[in-house]
């Protein structure tokens, strides 16, 4: 028997051995792992009642809930591909995706049945809270199913998880039980934290993006408790960290803001089991993680990764954390090292590898790298090439093997023959107190083909001139990188994992800034 070749070995083994603790718990459901295993075997069995084998494809459109991970770990159980729905987009959007996937049948929260479109009305629906257009879930699963045994390999597809179409139509990335056991593997290995026997952990990250479907598997396959949140509450986070005796949580970093700026008493709060936050998306700041760390006296670790790698290429770890607040700032600007059993390397846009310090893609390999993405070999073809994942991230990588974002590779502005990352100018924007939230893309200009625009939020401060920012920014960035132009607006578009989304930016700067690059 290959040990650990599938999601469900994890799931059953602490079923038999750890039955009485708790799996998970929202507002209306606990379940013991035992109960648990019970509650997903029957939904594998009616699954299959309803005519889906090992390979097709069941979609999940709801919030986070106890009942909403079962539903998946049931389609682990039988080798049915669960595609999670991002409920954020439109009905067009996500009929795309359903039919772009084949989806079989449907699990939905009532509130989203205005999302079904033409593909989505035509096939199986199950309800699971409550909706008079198809059955409800605890109904379905009154009518008697037998299990049928199916076996599933680690190079089985877990689950299909759709890019987010930053550029062009979004990408079915085909990720194995494999993937997903390896990269769990990993994660502890590289950052020496991890879920132990009957620790909490709070799901706050919807769980149709990796950061909460990954995360959330990690507390199954270690035998955690497991705190679901059906959305993101500033207040409500900070309270469950305290009462329910949470061990560690996953963020983005303007999480962390909004709820440290909703509750100003935070002080009155007892993290005393929280040993770990871990965060993604974006860098932390030095000042905010000084103010989360006097917070909650806690160890943070920034993990860096995308959908084509499971969940992480990368961590910086607690102890680089530490070693940034004693002295080395700038590791706060590094989304750390290559994870244990993964490589990265920065190359030039012939592939060849880079020296040191020198700009170019991030490119990684290692057991966690996606089977593909469906049906699109030559994607496939252009994103992995001979087991490499071209990221389309542009960084750097120092002599200790830290690497350092600059940005994505398409974002880069060339002004004047020279190339701009604005990442780069992002983060030292966002150190300006009367900046809240900085985005730079690139606008055209006659003399220079392209200079840099600063979309800013100010977040109720005074606003900054374009000479008051030039001011700032002089002796910081080479002049050439400075914006010359700046723009003020309510708040950054992002998408739910915290990126922020240039090309809603370029539209909305397309009247003032015509043909914005």
């Amino acid at each position: 028997m290959n040990l650990f070749s599938n999601l469900s070995d994890h799931t059953a083994y602490h079923a038999s051995r750890r039955g009485d603790m708790m799996m998970a718990s929202d507002n209306v459901k606990t379940l013991s792992y035992a109960q648990a295993w019970e509650h997903i075997n029957s939904i594998a069995a009616h699954i299959q009642a309803e005519g889906i084998g090992k390979g097709d494809r069941v979609a999940i459109l709801a919030k986070n809930s106890v009942d909403n991970l079962c539903i998946f770990l049931a389609c682990a159980r039988i080798g049915a591909v669960a595609v999670g729905l991002n409920y954020r987009l439109t009905a067009p959007e996500l009929d795309f995706i359903a039919g772009d996937a084949e989806v079989k049948l449907l699990f939905m929260d009532q509130e989203f049945h205005c999302l079904r479109g033409d593909y989505l009305n035509r096939i199986g629906c199950v309800c699971i809270d409550s909706d008079e257009s198809a059955p409800i879930l605890a109904a379905w699963l009154e009518t008697p199913a037998s299990l049928n045994e199916v076996e599933i390999t680690g190079d089985d597809i877990l689950f299909q998880m759709y890019t987010s179409g930053t550029t062009g139509l979004p990408k079915g990335v085909l990720i194995s039980h494999g993937n997903v056991l390896a990269n769990s593997y990993q994660a502890p290995m590289s950052t020496g934290i991890g879920f132990r026997e009957g620790e909490r952990g709070l799901v706050i990250a919807p769980t149709f993006h990796a950061v909460g479907l990954v995360g959330a598997l990690l507390g199954v396959i270690y035998g955690a408790s497991m705190i679901i949140h059906r959305d993101y509450d500033p207040v409500g986070m900070i309270e469950t960290l305290a009462k329910e005796h949470i061990s560690t949580v996953a963020v983005i970093p303007v999480m962390l803001q909004f709820s440290l700026a909703m509750v100003p008493n935070i002080k009155d709060y007892d993290f005393s089991e929280l040993h770990t936050i871990n965060y993604g998306a974006s860098p932390i700041s030095e000042t905010l993680l000084k103010e989360c760390i006097d917070a909650f006296g806690c160890d943070f670790v920034q993990g860096y990764g995308q959908t084509e790698a499971t969940m992480a290429l990368s961590f910086l770890t607690a102890a680089d954390h530490r070693k940034a607040l004693a002295g080395r700032p700038e590791l706060l600007r590094s989304c750390g090292r290559a994870v244990f059993g993964s490589e990265i390397k920065i190359v030039g846009k012939d592939g060849v590898e880079l020296p040191l310090g020198e700009i170019g893609e991030i490119i990684a390999k290692g057991p966690q790298i996606m089977q593909g993405y469906w049906n699109n070999p030559e994607a496939t073809q252009k994103t992995v090439v001979d087991g490499w994942l071209h990221t389309g991230d542009a960084g750097r990588m120092d002599e200790e093997g830290y690497v350092y974002i600059q940005d994505r590779v398409k974002d880069m502005i060339i002004s004047g023959g020279e190339n701009i990352y604005p990442a780069e100018i992002e983060n030292l924007l966002v150190s300006h107190p009367q900046i809240q939230d900085a985005s730079v893309i690139g606008v055209p200009d006659a003399k220079w083909g392209e200079i840099p625009l600063a979309v800013l939020v100010s977040g109720g401060q005074p606003e900054l001139s374009a000479e008051e920012l030039s001011e700032f920014c002089r002796g910081k960035l080479a002049g050439y990188k400075i914006p010359r132009k700046v723009e003020y607006i309510a708040a950054l578009p992002r998408n739910p994992t915290g990126k922020v989304l240039k090309k809603d930016i370029r539209v909305m700067m397309a009247e003032k800034y015509p043909a914005v690059s």
